[in-house]
């Protein structure tokens, strides 16, 4: 992958709503069907900027459309006629964006999750807890982008978690961040996952940080087999939740090119 609602009334005026779903058929999140899990099967592939407006792979699963242009609060201008595409071969395309930490991102903030901030009191000592929840803020609004630019509505959201983005050397940030934009995207009733790998994963969290139990599943970088060596089980995911352990439910195993455009695959686990 490119290093790469309540959400609705947060980052639009109530009174473009109607024109939003007349003029591109997105739904607002209280008109939506609940989700409460999303099982993918087979390969798939994921796509984002860098393969513009190319024809994806034949004969996949499953589609993955990256909605940011390589950083948060950017976006690929591609997203709409990849989305297309992914219908158009019988897919329901699921949908990752980029997220990341820096003082500078605060100046996209939404209204909304700056006042929600200040209700996340994480204990966590010797951090001020008006940056905590500024980051949370950070974090919340990464997704409120996601939603207002999404071409459809996805069958499963997928926060993209790198060291390629920018991150604070202090975890504590990083989690108040990640905390953030899920606790968001609950809110859309779609599930959420967490794409990355294990050493990304630590090295942006730390050790120990348990993620919200609304994280549905892990999506791994660079794996290519979801079963172990020995057991011949699906191993766990890379992230843990406050309830236990989170499922890995994709492996992105391989690249495959058409026409000269090269894409990722992912593996069903």
């Amino acid at each position: 992958m490119k290093t790469r609602g309540r959400l609705y009334s947060r980052v639009m005026r109530v009174g473009a709503v109607g024109a939003l779903v007349a003029i591109t058929g997105i739904v607002p999140l209280a008109q939506r069907a609940g989700a409460s899990s999303y099982m993918y099967s087979g390969t798939g592939y994921d796509a984002s900027y860098p393969q513009g407006s190319s024809n994806p792979p034949s004969g996949m699963s499953f589609a993955i459309i990256g909605l940011g242009h390589g950083r948060p609060f950017t976006t690929n201008q591609y997203a709409g006629t990849q989305w297309g595409l992914a219908i158009k071969a019988g897919l329901t395309p699921s949908a990752y964006f980029n997220t990341g930490y820096a003082l500078a991102y605060a100046k996209s903030d939404t209204a909304t999750c700056k006042t929600n901030s200040t209700s996340y009191q994480p204990k966590a000592s010797g951090h001020a807890l008006s940056a905590l929840q500024a980051a949370w803020a950070i974090g919340c609004s990464e997704a409120d982008w996601a939603v207002s630019t999404e071409p459809g509505t996805p069958a499963m959201w997928w926060a993209d978690i790198e060291t390629g983005n920018s991150w604070s050397t202090d975890t504590a940030l990083n989690q108040a961040t990640i905390t953030g934009m899920i606790t968001e995207l609950t809110a859309t009733n779609i599930p959420v996952g967490i794409y990355s790998s294990p050493s990304m994963w630590t090295s942006i969290t730390g050790s120990g940080f348990a993620v919200p139990s609304s994280v549905a599943g892990d999506w791994q970088a660079g794996l290519k087999s979801c079963s172990s060596t020995s057991s011949g089980l699906t191993p766990p995911g890379f992230t843990s939740s406050i309830t236990g352990t989170t499922p890995l439910l994709l492996a992105q195993n391989g690249k495959v090119v058409v026409s000269g455009t090269t894409y990722d695959t992912d593996l069903a686990c």
